[in-house]
């Protein structure tokens, strides 16, 4: 790993240092300094220019079933269509991230991935389409023995968990339907068996949704799996596009054209290309898979209208970015964008 990649994630993954650095990101004295005003006005340009041919990751959202109803999500009021993408059609997808070079694909989306009975074809094919790196995102529930095995043997380079607590009791008000101890044993299981077989991936990192219900259990986190995992991944409750109570915690100091519209593209189930992750109900779609191109749509003129809006800072001019929190400065700062 690079001395650049080994302060990256120091940076990304250290929760003190996240801590100091919002806190850095959102002081008038920082957010008024014309130097740096200067040199992240020009980062910008810099990161939008790089990513104006193709997106940085493409997250492909294989199911959108869920096992949980955790209580920061909202899944549980959603009213999109529920179901599988289609085998065909993951495959364009991944021939065509191959054809134009995105390297990043993450194979999940607004629900559990092992609930899709292709989830490990679909790991297959991408490995063998050469992508390079290919990652997911799970409760955990469903890691068992088995579904270990075929996910070392894949080869597979990152899995994120969600799993964020310490206690049985605080994990049981933050997730229900889900089960504490077979979450952890199945984590543990994954760390052993790839110790045992010394591989160097996948990277496991776990994912904290961090508020009121848990923040008193982080330090007995950060103790108890510290050593375990590669990365332990703190982020805030942030409120889906106005979807989700949080408090407005971050809705403070400036807003930044949101990266997402520059970095990401999301497919969903049936193709459909949504604005961004946050888009859980689909409300904005860009274009359609089945009829169009990763390159057509993330080059039409739906995106460059609304990416305009952003780079003048209008966002009441849509709607579902009138009351999101993840553009605040100090919480999706450029500075990440790689």
């Amino acid at each position: 790993m690079k001395i650049s990649e080994k302060i990256y994630d120091f940076v990304v993954f250290d929760r003190g240092i996240k801590i100091i650095i919002a806190s850095l990101l959102r002081s008038p004295l920082l957010l008024k300094n014309p130097v740096y005003n200067f040199y992240y006005d020009r980062l910008l340009r810099i990161k939008m220019e790089k990513f104006k041919d193709k997106p940085f990751r493409v997250m492909i959202e294989n199911t959108n079933f869920c096992n949980a109803d955790c209580v920061f999500c909202p899944h549980r009021i959603m009213k999109r269509k529920i179901g599988i993408m289609e085998m065909k059609l993951f495959k364009k997808i991944i021939d065509q991230c191959k054809v134009i070079g995105i390297d990043y694909v993450t194979i999940y989306g607004f629900g559990e991935p092992f609930l899709d009975k292709y989830f490990f074809e679909r790991l297959k094919y991408a490995k063998k389409a050469g992508i390079f790196r290919i990652t997911t995102n799970t409760n955990g529930m469903y890691l068992t023995k088995e579904k270990v095995s075929k996910l070392l043997n894949i080869g597979i380079d990152e899995v994120f968990i969600s799993f964020d607590a310490t206690s049985e009791e605080v994990y049981k008000q933050i997730r229900p339907g889900l089960d504490f101890k077979t979450v952890e044993n199945n984590i543990l299981y994954l760390v052993n068996e790839k110790k045992r077989r010394r591989m160097l991936k996948p990277e496991i990192s776990l994912s904290f949704v961090e508020f009121d219900k848990n923040r008193q259990e982080t330090g007995k986190y950060i103790k108890k799996w510290g050593k375990i995992v590669d990365h332990i991944s703190f982020s805030y409750i942030h409120n889906w596009t106005g979807a989700v109570e949080s408090g407005g915690k971050l809705r403070v100091g400036r807003r930044d054209p949101c990266r997402l519209l520059w970095t990401d593209m999301v497919i969903s189930w049936n193709g459909g290309i949504p604005l961004c992750c946050n888009d859980y109900e689909n409300k904005i779609i860009l274009g359609n898979i089945k009829n169009s191109s990763i390159k057509k749509i993330w080059g039409g003129e739906k995106l460059r209208q609304l990416r305009d809006f952003h780079k003048k800072k209008d966002f009441n001019r849509i709607a579902i970015c009138k009351n999101c929190e993840y553009n605040y400065h100090q919480k999706s700062p450029w500075w990440v964008a790689k």
